[in-house]
Parts: C-alpha cells; structure tokens; sequence
C-alpha cells in the first residue's frame, strides 16, 4: 500500500524520474573521467587525483550547503545546481571537439561538479518530508537509493560504450541529462520547505546556524555514531571502484568491458535498493549496519584471486547489496525525526561527516596500486575493512540505540 500510494505521488515521481536521469548522466561521465584521464595521461596515480576532486567537495561544501538549503528556495537551488553542472559538462565536450583537454580542466569540472552535486543532494534530502507522508520516508529513501543504482546499473556500461564511440559522448549524455533533471523539478508544484513567518537571519549569523544543526547530531548517539562510521566506510567503497577499475585495467579489460563490469556492480546495488523496505522492516538497524563491513572485508579477499572483469563485477556487487538498505534505515528515521527547519543543516553534517574521508579512497588507492601494485592495494584495503567491521560491531550506540523497526 505504501509502495502504491508512491507511485501515486505525482511530485515524488518527477522529482524521482528528474534526478534518475541525472543519475545516469552522471554515472556515465564517472566511468568516462578516468578512462579519459587514463588515454591521456596512463597515469593511475592522476586517476586518483582525479577521485580526489570528485569527491573532496562533499567534505568541504556540505556545511554551508545545508545554510543554503534552509536559507534558500530548494526548488530554485536544485534547478541552478543541475544547470551549472549541465555547463561544466559541456566545457569538456567543448574542449574534446577543439583538441584535447587539459588535466587541469577535468580536475576543476570534477570538483565543481561534486560541490554542487552534495548541495543538490542536501536540498532533496530536505525537501522530501514536504513531498511524502511521514511513514513513507523510509519507502521513498529506499526508492532514492534504488535509483541510484538502477543509474550505476546503466550509467557505467553506457559510459563505456559512448567513450568507445567518441570520447566525448558520456559528457554529451551528462549534459543533457541534467538538462532533463532541471525540467522536472521545476514541473513539481510542491514547496519543498515549510514558510517560516519569521525574517531570515542575517548572513554572518551562518556560523551560529551551522552550529544548530551540529548541536542536534551531538544529541543523537544512533546518529552521531553511523555518521563516524560512514566517515570510514566511505573511503572504503569509493576506493573500491577506483581498485575494480584499476584491476582491470591492469588484465587489459577494454573499456566495454570495464562498463559492464560497473553495471554488474550496480546490479547487485538495485537488487538491495529493491530489497531495503522489507529488510528495514524485518531485520534490525544493528544487523543492517555491521553487515556490510563484514561483507566488504570478504568481497576485498576474493579480489585476490579473482581477475576477469566480469567475475570482478560479481563479486563486488555482494559488497554493494547491504549499502541500500543501510542508508535507508538510517537516512528514513533521521528526516522522520529532525524538525523541518533544521532539515538542510542536519543532513549537511550527516553528509559532512561521513563523506568527510570519501576522498582518501580514491586518492589512496590510486597511488597505492602505482607503487606497490595490486595484491597490496588489495590487502591494504581488506585491512580497513575488518578494522571497520569491528568498530561497528563493538559500538555501544549501534547496540542500545539503534531505532526500532517500528520507527
């Protein structure tokens, strides 16, 4: 029933349907950036420079994103996020047909285009309670996180294929892709914040704001704590699809090959995205929590001895199936509870605060698999894994206040 009362909900679908498009725009030019770092450069190292960029700006901009997002009109913001990143795409598409673009150029179009993404990202995040009813919060979550895997299951191996074409076809699709995202956002007729009555406050009272959404997190130990947790983790996986590609890169993989590769991956993320309401409502948040840790730390070992993209593919998206339901859970019961005018600054430190290391992943393995090849990369990375899995595993708050499934 809730599942159809979703369906049912016009602006939840535009905005679902708007942003699955950029999603697989942006899927697509995710593969094409270091396949084209790599025909430029053959530098693994300059790949994870390139992982660098994409992902640093979430560490850096979630905070006075979130001021943006309770300050600003959300509807308005997301619109100008996806038409700035329309225009950076273009640039690389632009630079393609002039010549050859510079690494400088791609470094600056990734971290503008990972800055506005995190901005984007918040101001959905916080305007989802205006959208959906209150007990659909998890299901809508969980649809969120389905669709960003439906888009890693198409994205990667469309992004292949178009970079096998021509190299600047996946940027052409992010493009339009954003484009199409901006349209059906500003077709949705809901207001995405509840009007205040009382005047904003002034600019340089940001700070004092920032510090009412840390105030809140501060409060909440389930919170605070998967938060320091997702700060570690997400190195974790965003290293681990710089270290799938490198792998199979380095076995001589074609570029048709390693999309497909990331498709299997997204697969076994949209099998858990469609799987992640009825996982919320059957096991525990504990459960869900510290199996993916677990899970990742085998995924890591069977990389070892696995070495065809295909297999590659498989095996990384076990590692990928908890991640869904696990957001889910945790992202669903935190917008349920944090009150709407703090919604923007609350999800600003949760995404702070765990994407605060998703950089290193990348950067680290880049440089790591360059110097000490890829068994080490491998085994380095297994390490993380368990340290992690044992952190959640032993964490009091996990324990003892993780919410209900009722909640």
């Amino acid at each position: 029933m809730r599942t159809r009362q979703l369906f049912l909900n016009r602006d939840f679908q535009l905005l679902w349907i708007g942003e699955a498009l950029s999603d697989v725009g942006s899927q697509s030019s995710t593969v094409a950036y270091p396949l084209l770092v790599l025909a430029l450069t053959g530098s693994p190292a300059k790949v994870g420079i390139v992982g660098l960029a994409k992902w640093l700006p979430l560490a850096l901009f979630s905070l006075p994103a979130g001021v943006l997002a309770d300050r600003l009109n959300r509807k308005y913001l997301m619109i100008g996020c996806d038409l700035v990143r329309l225009l950076g795409a273009a640039s690389i598409v632009v630079a393609l047909a002039l010549g050859r673009p510079s690494f400088a150029q791609i470094l600056v179009v990734a971290f503008i285009d990972g800055g506005l993404f995190a901005t984007a990202h918040i101001a959905e995040r916080g305007a989802l309670r205006q959208v959906v009813e209150t007990e659909q919060l998890q299901d809508a979550v969980a649809r969120n996180e389905g669709r960003s895997y439906a888009a890693a299951l198409i994205g990667p191996s469309l992004g292949g294929l178009l970079f096998s074409i021509t190299r600047a076809l996946p940027f052409v699709a992010d493009a339009a892709s954003f484009l199409c995202s901006s349209t059906a956002v500003a077709a949705t007729r809901s207001d995405f914040q509840v009007r205040s009555e009382q005047p904003a406050r002034p600019l340089r009272e940001m700070r004092a704001e920032l510090l009412d959404g840390l105030r809140w997190m501060r409060g909440q130990p389930f919170y605070r704590t998967t938060s320091v947790l997702f700060a570690f983790g997400n190195p974790l996986f965003t290293g681990l699809f710089v270290l799938t590609l490198l792998l199979a890169h380095h076995d001589h993989a074609s570029a048709s090959e390693i999309g497909v590769m990331f498709t299997i991956m997204g697969a076994g993320g949209l099998l858990g995205a469609v799987l992640a309401g009825p996982l919320c409502r059957t096991m525990s948040a504990r459960a869900l929590i510290i199996a993916g840790p677990w899970l990742a730390m085998c995924v890591l070992l069977m990389l070892l001895v696995v070495h065809n993209p295909l297999l590659i593919g498989l095996v990384v998206a076990c590692a990928e199936f908890m991640a869904p339901a696990t957001n889910a859970v945790v992202a669903g019961s935190r917008i349920a509870v944090a009150p709407d005018e703090l919604q923007g600054r609350i999800q600003a430190v949760a995404t702070t605060a765990s994407m605060s290391l998703a950089w290193f992943g990348p950067l680290a393995v880049g440089f790591l698999f360059g110097r000490l090849g890829a068994s080490a990369t491998t085994l380095m990375a297994a390490g993380w894994a368990l340290a992690l899995a044992l952190l959640a595993t032993s964490a009091p708050s996990i324990r003892h206040h993780a919410p209900s499934r009722s909640d």
